[in-house]
């Protein structure tokens, strides 16, 4: 959470109703999610707070909030509107696998929803740190949440943002669906009266157009690109990439689950990631009941427990924005990129920060980088990762810069060629993305895959790609 975000949340300590507020959760565009003491309950609740940025400002008062003009009057109270249907949608579920509203309510010139707070973790900070989940996590995450979704689209609504953040993964509990902020109700199928952008990697193509029908199968789709996420470790291309591809009659950016991952998974699994993420609505699959089965056959194991165990710590999103602060002082905008990396390949706090020290060539400003973050260190413990990743022994702290050992299939060679194609599109940055990216032990696919996010275009990607024989 930036300084800026800081200082427009409700303050720990403060009081909202009968709810004392403790830390914030999370800021998104549009709102800001506490967790909070109930204090007639005497338990913990999470509160999420309509509060959109760009429309509103909070008061000097630390509570209220008012559109920033008039001309946002119209758009504040609209969302204000869509904030409230929310609730109400979420206040009909009674599912364990939807996050669960307590009551909801309009204050402070906003409005406020109080749901049940949970101990756990979003499946995307998961994934920040194991990369892939093994058949058997697959099929603890996804088999509940296609319950909660066929309760959701069993009243004749679409949630239209599934992915990897909306996905809560209780500890010692079944994963949640979170944040019904894009559902509507799909009133006869009519694509121009349910449209919504969503997430870009994750939406299917009809969320982009007003012409074509929304159903079921848009939130299959974003379930099958997060589900590709979690097989590959990486996201799809975004749909309107892969349309565009599809129009000009070029290959699919997408490299089939089939491919990418054939022999860590089962075939049937990898061939319903493909079928979920085909572009065509109508060659998907039409309704939850057509997967259910295929995910109750996945894995080993029965669906009693979600992924996360009570030894499992959150790389918090506090201790995310610490870590990639303090980094910046000395890489740049390349921290954000760079402490995400590292966070996959460490167990502990103190490894983190002792990685990421790496990335600093300078000795003096690498001793005081580590002096400057000694105090955070003590923010979380020892990550318990179980058989994931293994993490190759860490420099102690005063240690010069070590020798990054390449992969083999990247040599000196092919990396300057990495740099000179790179360059080619973004100038001299390029040397340090390739440098960074290579000594965190990538192959070559992967580097692939990395770099070219940095490029603005799908024609500049595949150019790119190509140059590589991908």
């Amino acid at each position: 959470m930036t300084d800026t975000e800081q200082a427009h949340t409700l303050k720990s300590g403060s009081t909202l109703d009968s709810y004392q507020i403790q830390q914030v959760l999370g800021v998104g565009g549009f709102g800001i999610t506490y967790k909070a003491h109930d204090l007639n309950l005497d338990c913990l609740v999470a509160i999420k707070e309509y509060f959109p940025s760009q429309l509103a400002a909070r008061a000097t008062d630390g509570q209220h909030i008012r559109p920033r003009s008039t001309a946002d009057q119209a758009a504040y109270e609209f969302g204000l509107q869509r904030f409230m249907d929310e609730a109400r949608l979420l206040a009909k579920f009674s599912d364990m696998n939807i996050v669960r509203v307590r009551r909801f309510f309009e204050g402070n010139g906003t409005a406020y929803i109080i749901m049940d707070y949970e101990e756990g973790l979003p499946l995307s900070r998961y994934l920040m740190r194991c990369k892939t989940l093994s058949e058997d996590e697959v099929n603890m995450v996804f088999q509940p949440i296609l319950s909660g979704l066929r309760a959701v689209h069993a009243t004749n609504f679409l949630h239209r943002d599934i992915k990897p953040p909306n996905i809560y993964l209780r500890t010692g509990g079944t994963p949640v669906l979170l944040d019904f902020g894009a559902a509507r109700q799909a009133v006869n199928n009519k694509g121009r009266e349910v449209t919504n952008l969503g997430t870009h990697f994750y939406a299917p193509y009809e969320q982009f157009t007003t012409t074509e029908q929304q159903g079921p199968w848009t939130d299959i789709y974003g379930l099958g690109a997060t589900l590709y996420h979690c097989l590959t470790g990486r996201v799809p291309p975004s749909s309107l990439d892969r349309m565009s591809a599809a129009h000009a009659n070029r290959q699919d950016p997408m490299i089939p689950a089939v491919h990418a991952c054939k022999g860590r998974y089962s075939e049937d699994l990898l061939a319903c990631a493909d079928w979920m993420l085909q572009l065509r609505a109508e060659n998907r699959p039409q309704s939850t009941e057509e997967l259910i089965d295929i995910f109750a056959n996945t894995g080993g194991s029965q669906v009693t427990a979600t992924i996360i165990s009570k030894n499992d710590v959150d790389w918090s999103a506090e201790l995310i924005r610490q870590a990639e602060q303090h980094l910046a002082k000395y890489v740049g905008p390349l921290a954000g990129m760079l402490v995400k990396q590292t966070m996959s390949k460490v167990h502990t706090v103190e490894q983190l920060y002792h990685a990421l020290a790496r990335h600093i060539d300078n000795t003096i400003a690498r001793d005081q980088f580590l002096k400057e973050v000694n105090v955070d260190a003590s923010i979380t413990s020892t990550l318990n990762r179980r058989n994931h990743a293994t993490t190759a022994p860490l420099a102690a702290p005063n240690s010069g810069p070590k020798t990054a050992v390449m992969p083999r299939q990247i040599d000196p060679a092919l990396s300057e060629k990495l740099v000179q194609q790179l360059a080619y599109h973004i100038g001299p940055m390029s040397r340090l993305l390739v440098r960074q990216v290579v000594e965190a032990n990538y192959d070559l696919e992967q580097i692939i895959d990395i770099l070219s996010r940095e490029l603005p275009s799908e024609m500049e990607r595949e150019r790119f790609r190509k140059a590589f024989n991908l």
